[in-house]
């Protein structure tokens, strides 16, 4: 048993992983169970809390769950208990949530609190007495606007108390968005590679793809319009991609790049380049109905690298 003391004096019983490269997350926490527990011990002393389908994973429904978890004793002498929780919602913050807050009553308010703070009670005062680790896993979204609540009582604790592993990266839809507009050719397709790889069988992830595209594609085509009916004196006109908001809609310090990147381009080439995403969508989303399906990753590409690096005349 003072072996057992010493060993759980020396490890932190608190953890945190959390970040939007779910990639490197679940990288992190694979490394974390391994320097935790040896293989031969999770049938017995691992527990994983899992958000049930379409469903969250919060404290009103999971707390008891999650305590009887934790407070449970490993059958190995001498081990401890580990039990990874993953996205539990009051970790993590949504743009969508926050009308719902507003609304939210008094007493509703106050339950969510009370239960926050018991689970933070009993991890600061009972887990250390039990041996055993809690680990909270967190996957982000910045599309989504699933993010890490910093205050959050609970990641407060385990910044004091237990160690946090980050594994943030620029959102990558961002980061691609910004290839394509810069002309990096090179970057845009090393980022595309990484996102269908990272999200392969993702159909969420897939339409982000195609749209990030789409966009870049339509808002060029827009700045030249506008361009050339100002050189030329004429009425702007569009063809329009899909329901993309407008130019003069967008943040300044974005169309400002737009601008600068819708001279690289004629107008032909750009009304061509929206025939090239009509075409990928086509085959990114087929009927069901054709004798033969491209690959729809080779015709992307091809895309990528006409609005990165092809050099279209601008008209007159």
């Amino acid at each position: 048993m003072a072996a057992r003391s010493k060993q759980a004096e020396k490890t932190d019983s608190l953890y945190l992983v959390h970040g939007n490269n779910l990639v490197e997350v679940n990288e992190a926490r694979l490394q974390l169970l391994e320097s935790l527990l040896p293989r031969e011990e999770r049938e017995t002393a691992l527990a994983e809390i899992t958000p049930p389908a379409n469903q969250p994973l919060n404290l009103e429904r999971f707390l008891s769950e999650i305590l009887d978890e934790l407070g449970t004793t490993s059958f190995i002498p001498g081990s401890r208990r580990v039990v990874v929780i993953y996205n539990l919602t009051e970790l993590m913050s949504a743009r969508r949530g926050k009308a719902r807050t507003k609304a939210t009553s008094k007493k509703t308010k106050g339950t969510k609190k009370d239960r926050m703070a018991l689970l933070v009670e009993w991890l600061e005062v009972e887990l250390p007495e039990t041996g055993n680790i809690a680990v909270f896993v967190c996957e982000e979204d910045d599309l989504k606007g699933r993010m890490l609540r910093e205050d959050s009582p609970l990641v407060q604790l385990v910044h004091r108390k237990g160690t946090v592993i980050t594994k943030r990266e620029k959102a990558i839809q961002f980061e691609f968005d910004d290839h394509l507009l810069n002309g990096n050719a090179a970057g845009a397709l090393t980022v595309f590679r990484h996102w269908v790889k990272r999200s392969a069988g993702d159909s969420g992830s897939r339409l982000r793809i195609y749209s990030t595209i789409a966009q870049a594609v339509e808002l060029l085509l827009q700045a030249r319009c506008i361009q050339e009916g100002r050189r030329a004196g004429k009425p702007v006109g569009q063809l329009m991609v899909t329901d993309f908001p407008s130019l003069e809609k967008i943040p300044s310090w974005k169309s400002g790049k737009i601008h600068q990147a819708a001279q690289r381009f004629s107008l032909t080439t750009l009304r061509e380049m929206v025939e090239d995403v009509h075409k990928l969508q086509r085959v990114m989303y087929p009927s069901g109905e054709e004798d033969y399906v491209p690959d729809w990753e080779g015709m992307a590409e091809s895309l990528v690298l006409r609005i990165t690096a092809m050099r279209g005349t601008p008209g007159p």
